[in-house]
């Protein structure tokens, strides 16, 4: 009976090869989602930051905005490369506390090329088409806030469903607000994002993702 028990208990070779798959999935989806959680609140405070501060600008100094509609870039690019510069580092040292090496290195240089990308196309785009002047100005974060929106829904159907739907969060942040707040827009904008990013970071902690 020990026999048959034991017999009753070993894996057939399918059955092995397709646990080895299913832990090198997981570990691949550790890796390549390390950090997630703490990355994700940082974004969804820089976010949120950039639109109090626009807010706040738009507000107080409205003629000296209207005037001068370019001078929110900067701010935004200021924003962005800190957030950059922010995830690089808390990847980096989330992949060396999983399995440190060369591999884990190329998967974070992998994620971060793939955000850089979507950052580049995030500014880029817009002065491709013609966005970048007075008249046209006030439609940029519009196009922004999509790219950045589907960069999460892209991220979060190769590694993790639970992203692409706070890629769809943060955009309807800034959408709805947009068309429903009117000039309270941006700080109902800066709110609503820090929650999703919020909820998106608790989600995550639960299910010990990163």
């Amino acid at each position: 009976m020990g026999t048959t028990g034991r017999e009753a208990a070993a894996l057939t070779p399918e059955e092995s090869w397709g646990t080895i798959h299913e832990t090198l999935d997981r570990t691949r989806s550790s890796i390549y989602l390390a950090g997630a959680s703490t990355i994700l609140i940082l974004w969804g405070v820089i976010v949120s930051l950039g639109y109090f501060w626009q807010y706040a600008y738009q507000t107080m100094a409205s003629d000296f905005f209207a005037d001068r509609p370019w001078i929110p870039l900067p701010i935004w690019i200021a924003l962005g490369v800190g957030g950059m510069v922010g995830s690089g580092i808390i990847g980096h040292r989330a992949t060396s506390r999983i399995a440190p090496g060369v591999d884990l290195r190329r998967a974070g240089i992998k994620v971060g090329l793939f955000w850089l990308a979507v950052i580049t196309a995030a500014f880029l785009i817009p002065g491709a088409a013609g966005l970048w002047n007075a008249e046209l100005a006030s439609r940029i974060p519009h196009v922004v806030v999509g790219i950045l929106g589907l960069g999460y829904v892209l991220f979060g159907i190769l590694f993790r469903p639970a992203l692409a739907m706070v890629g769809l969060g943060i955009a309807a942040s800034f959408y709805l607000p947009s068309y429903l707040a009117g000039d309270a827009a941006a700080a109902f904008a800066g709110a609503a994002t820090l929650l999703v990013a919020g909820l998106g970071w608790a989600w995550i902690r639960r299910n010990e993702v990163a």
